[in-house]
């Protein structure tokens, strides 16, 4: 009596699950198809709208370094220097450029925390990094290591040459 029980119970959840998943895939799947062939979506949309989400925009870690420097607001040169706690802190040293008016929340002198690391074996974060910002307030978009004087991500670029190009040497 009770392994007939138990073994209905199993049909039973069995099945159950069986009509959720069907109607679950009814729901995704085949409603939408019936009820998008009756909306009416606005024909009116400006033309430079249109032009502006048709065009897929290049990511900034893609753009060539003039592209790079031109689309930053704030370009800056941090340090690694080790904190009593054994932790590599990125202390901004120079921005090798800031637009006016932009809002950063960063003054030279402070630590650039989320670039800021434990050191693990075998494995070199090098001396400091270039850290590219956008916008106002100004978002962090990508940096890079450098090593002495050369930027690693840059194919070695000697960073003299990178404060030469932003047009601010020396902009603290």
């Amino acid at each position: 009596m009770l392994k007939k029980f138990t073994d209905g119970l199993i049909f039973g959840a069995g099945f159950a699950i069986s009509c959720m998943v069907l109607l679950f895939l009814f729901g995704s799947l085949i409603f939408p198809m019936f009820v998008s062939k009756h909306i009416d979506y606005p024909t009116d949309i400006e033309q430079s709208n249109v032009e502006a989400h048709s065009q897929p925009s290049i990511p900034f870690h893609e753009l060539g370094l003039e592209d790079q420097i031109k689309q930053s607001s704030v370009i800056a040169l941090a340090k690694f220097e080790p904190a009593p706690d054994g932790k590599m802190k990125a202390i901004l040293k120079e921005f090798l450029k800031k637009e006016p008016g932009v809002t950063l929340y960063y003054n030279i002198g402070d630590e650039h925390a989320s670039s800021s690391y434990y050191p693990k074996e075998n494995r070199s974060h090098g001396d400091g990094l270039v850290i590219f910002f956008t916008g106002s307030p100004a978002n962090m978009k990508l940096a890079m290591s450098y090593s002495g004087d050369r930027i690693h991500g840059l194919g070695d670029l000697p960073i003299e040459l990178l404060r030469k190009k932003c047009g601010e040497p020396n902009a603290k």
